[in-house]
Formats: C-alpha cells, sequence, structure tokens
C-alpha cells in the first residue's frame, strides 16, 4: 500500500475497504411531495435489498446498492422512472475533519470534473465524473 493510499483505505470491521468503482440509479419522483421519497426507499428495502447510498435532489433520487438490476425492478414496479445508471467511484474517506477535502483537492489538481457527490454507508464518498476511473487511478497515486 502507498503511503497516501493509507488516507483513503479505511479499516472497518476487520478488512481495509478500498476506492473501487460501483453504480448508482437515478429515478424522478413524479410528485415531489411528501411521502414519494419513502415510497421509494421503502419499495427498494421491501424487496429485501440494502441501500449503501442515496441522496435526492430536485426530484430525483440517486440510489447505490449491490443489486443494481434487482433495485432497477423493484423501483420500476413501485412506478419510478429510471432516468439514470451511472458508473461512480466509491472512496472510503477517514470520519475526521479534512478527509473528503483532500480526495475532491487531489481530483481538483487532476482537472477531474466531479457531475455530483454524496456520501454513503460506511464513510465513503460517492463520486460521478465522466471517467471514474481515473479518479480511482489519482486517490490511488503516492
Amino acid at each position: 500500500m502507498t503511503p497516501f493510499l493509507s488516507v483513503f483505505s479505511v479499516a472497518k470491521g476487520g478488512f481495509t475497504m478500498e476506492p473501487h468503482l460501483s453504480a448508482d440509479l437515478a429515478v424522478t419522483l413524479a410528485d415531489d411531495r411528501p411521502g414519494m421519497l419513502a415510497k421509494a426507499i421503502g419499495s427498494v428495502s421491501a424487496a429485501g435489498i440494502n441501500i449503501d447510498g442515496y441522496t435526492e435532489m430536485n426530484g430525483v433520487v440517486h440510489v447505490l446498492t449491490t443489486d443494481l438490476p434487482a433495485t432497477r425492478r423493484c423501483l420500476d414496479a413501485a412506478g419510478f422512472r429510471v432516468v439514470q445508471e451511472q458508473q461512480v467511484a466509491l472512496v472510503p474517506v477517514a470520519d475526521e475533519p479534512g478527509a473528503a477535502a483532500r480526495v475532491f483537492q487531489r481530483i481538483a489538481e487532476a482537472h477531474i470534473n466531479v457531475r455530483y457527490t454524496y456520501i454513503a454507508s460506511r464513510n465513503r464518498l460517492v463520486i460521478a465524473a465522466d471517467n471514474p476511473q481515473t479518479i480511482i487511478d489519482v486517490v490511488m497515486r503516492p
């Protein structure tokens, strides 16, 4: 492991999480009103799928799960329209001041534009970019 990587590798439950690629699914809330977010998230959990992370912005819900095809099916069955499936970088960070800032500074220095980002369970940054593998490459560099 490189010295800088230790900033991005976080020990959890006896193993080390390292930056890797995943996928994020975005659906629209046709009616941006009370209860719609609960319905979307509830349909995923009712299907027995663990939600690793999510965010809702302006009537669009981004969901990160370990089973994207099943997530797509249950959201579709609940009447939600899938608007995007995006490959994302998952970057674990320490739970301390400046940890995320160091990641985003590295990304900025590599001239990578971040499309959107949010935090997932187990203190992981979800980062979307045109080429998320470049984010992994940048944060893994010594």
